[in-house]
């Protein structure tokens, strides 16, 4: 602690210096390039601000290199309050060579710095860097993005000419597209010229450059003769669901009659349901009052508890939609399901919805929030589930789809980022706080997981925990763990919400199912079967059923871990880090009637440090055939396998008899690292 103060005061004292000669300067810098690369933080923060007082390119360069070392917002803001103050040297030494964005560490820390500078200035450098020349066609070099983050319509312009006439690559072109759809969004800039041709790329072979063309469309907002290709993407059959989403969400900024008419068709019940609920929620969200009746129709009409909750934030992410739909719902037939699954979206993320969740109460005759516990009846549930409770059936509860616990929650590294890990809960927390923390969230939230509740100028609202806020955006981390950009010139309103956890959450649960449900919590991170803390075990897998006519086609696909998106399904393992017989038959039903099921796969990643030999143990799997980046592997008797490995990421696969799938099956290593993400 003495050691950073002295360190702290020398710098305060370089920083006041009033320099007197370039040798003056030279000593400077020397000092305080060693203290900008300090391992305090603190230190740090006051080495960058003391290099603003030093115009030089060297400053620039000892600035920019605190990004390669830990950061926080503290240091983020003081390194781009120092580039601003060293615009004018920075630039210079960029035009001269004298600093060269010559390797990938500085093409990033060109990315920052160009988001630092005042706007006018970049878009100045970027006019005269790229000039008449076009980009490379591959893409390499920070110049795509920087176009997107500071160039003005002219630089814009001539970038989306060189994706229409074909300028680049398929990587390029999608990363092009994104960044003038940034360049839109966030500082409402576009090209001069006819911008509708950007629905000339709906037709391109390649799907991600289908993908951005149709978000590029709608923060473009004009389509012209080539707005009825996006109302036939939003309602194809056949059209990717992640093209879809993206359809349905251009259609809701493009607005206007047009949109409305091509889309009240599309809620025909004759119609998907998926298109069906998209075409509902984007209508709504166009007028709440005058569409409110047909989502709470499409609603009514909706059976499982994931796609009525997907619909149910849909529209309460519309500003005064859930006031119209309260209206709505004692004039229509809600399923128990779909009351359930607007209960708890209602009471998500502190929103103020009360009419809605009376309204739904009484249409599904469901209970009312409970009541206040008190701390002796809060102590009473925490000794039954000691003495009453099954972790076992309690993990169980603790996965249902319904409860949202793991869309919220990681064990093990793995699973959602909205709420706390949950890895060693039950070892650092007692059992009475997690009782009060599930039956009233709200009571006490961890610090950082307070939810942020934000209100658009386009009539949106949206809550979830923040992730990080720049110059140009915020992006939230929302209940389904999806993460939001919102452009912050389209904030109208910003407050403090309360926890992302809807009070309510257990009272569709038995108290047998709570008292589970508490006693699984409570040995989370104690030794044991659920210690997920100490790795060595694949947690994240995705598995799908194959059917012969599947293996017809690409067979060589499925051993590498290449299943079809529509057949693949994430599944995560328990807690000890088996996957059960149930969960792999589940994935059976992808299989039609008329077809021959030849193999239940799963496949998960991992990351081998260093080249050489990898051993891996097969529990409860004998019979499984096993891949290693599409190459078989020999399984030893004793279930052992290995492989020689390079450095870097792997995929796994194992394959097995659909006609005799094992109770479980779990794969451990300690010569490498299972995947936390697919």
């Amino acid at each position: 602690m003495i050691i950073t103060s002295r360190k702290i005061l020398c710098l305060a004292l370089l920083a006041s210096a009033i320099s007197t000669s370039l040798a003056a300067d030279d000593a400077r810098l020397t000092t305080l390039a060693k203290l900008a690369q300090d391992e305090n933080p603190r230190v740090r923060v006051e080495a960058v601000r003391a290099l603003a007082k030093i115009p030089s390119a060297r400053s620039v360069e000892l600035v920019l290199g605190v990004l390669d070392k830990p950061m926080d917002n503290f240091l983020d803001y003081a390194v781009w309050l120092s580039i601003n103050d060293l615009a004018q040297p920075f630039l210079k030494a960029l035009e001269s060579g004298e600093w060269k964005p010559d390797t990938a560490t500085k093409q990033r820390q060109l990315e920052f710095a160009m988001k630092s500078i005042e706007p006018g200035l970049a878009s100045a450098f970027l006019a005269k860097s790229t000039g008449a020349k076009p980009l490379p066609r591959d893409g390499s070099g920070p110049w795509i993005e920087l176009v997107g983050q500071s160039g003005g319509p002219a630089e814009l312009g001539k970038m989306f000419e060189q994706v229409l006439a074909g300028g680049f690559d398929d990587a390029a072109s999608t990363r092009a597209l994104a960044a003038l759809g940034s360049a839109a969004r966030l500082r409402n800039v576009r090209p001069g010229g006819d911008v509708t041709r950007a629905g000339q790329l709906f037709g391109s072979a390649n799907p991600a450059v289908r993908l951005q063309a149709v978000r590029l469309a709608g923060a473009w907002k004009n389509l012209g003769e080539h707005f009825p290709k996006l109302l036939a993407l939003a309602g194809g059959a056949d059209t990717a669901p992640d093209l879809r989403a993206a359809s349905f969400e251009s259609l809701r900024e493009i607005g206007g009659l047009g949109t409305v008419a091509g889309l009240k068709p599309l809620t025909e019940k004759s119609v998907a349901p998926g298109i069906r609920r998209s075409a509902a929620a984007t209508l709504t969200a166009l007028n709440p009052a005058e569409f409110s009746p047909t989502a709470a129709a499409v609603l009514a009409d909706t059976t499982t508890a994931a796609e009525a909750a997907e619909l149910w934030r849909a529209l309460l992410n519309i500003k005064g939609a859930g006031k119209a739909l309260a209206a709505q719902v004692p004039l229509v037939k809600l399923n128990e399901t779909a009351a359930k699954a607007g209960l708890r979206v209602a009471r998500e993320g502190g929103r103020k919805e009360n009419e809605l969740i009376a309204a739904l109460a009484q249409s599904g005759q469901l209970a009312a929030p409970a009541a206040d516990l008190t701390p002796a009846q809060i102590q009473a549930i925490a000794a039954a589930s000691a003495t009453r409770g099954d972790a076992a059936r309690g993990e169980r509860v603790y996965r249902r789809a319904e409860l949202g616990c793991m869309t919220c929650h990681s064990i093990g590294g793995v699973g959602g980022k909205v709420g706390p890990d949950m890895t060693s809960i039950g070892a650092s927390a007692p059992a009475d706080y997690l009782v009060e923390s599930l039956f009233l969230p709200n009571a006490k939230i961890k610090e950082g997981y307070h939810s942020l509740v934000i209100e658009t100028k386009d009539a949106q609202e949206f809550s979830g925990i923040l992730v990080r806020e720049s110059g140009q955006e915020l992006v939230l981390r929302n209940a389904a763990n999806q993460e939001v950009s919102v452009a912050l010139k389209n904030i109208a309103k910003r407050a403090n919400g309360l926890s992302l956890m809807p009070a309510g959450l257990l009272e569709a649960l038995k108290e047998n199912e709570r008292l589970d449900l508490f006693k699984f919590l409570t040995l989370l991170g104690k030794p044991g079967d659920y210690d997920a803390s100490k790795g060595g075990v694949a947690r994240l897998w995705q598995v799908a059923a194959a059917a012969h006519t599947d293996m017809q086609k690409d067979e060589a696909a499925w051993m590498s871990g290449k299943f079809p998106a529509k057949k693949t399904t994430p599944l995560i393992s328990l807690v000890d880090g088996r996957l059960v017989a149930d969960d792999l038959k589940a994935t059976l039903g992808q299989i039609g009637f008329w077809e021959g099921a030849v193999g239940v796969f799963v496949a998960t990643q991992f990351q081998s440090l260093k080249e050489g030999t990898g051993a891996f143990k097969l529990e409860g799997g004998a019979k499984a055939e096993v891949f290693i980046d599409g190459k078989a592997v020999k399984v030893a008797k004793d279930a052992s396998f290995t492989a020689g490995l390079a450095a870097g990421p792997h995929t796994l696969v194992l394959r097995f008899d659909p006609h005799a799938l094992p109770d479980s099956v779990r794969v451990k290593s300690g010569d490498v690292n299972f995947a936390a993400g697919l």
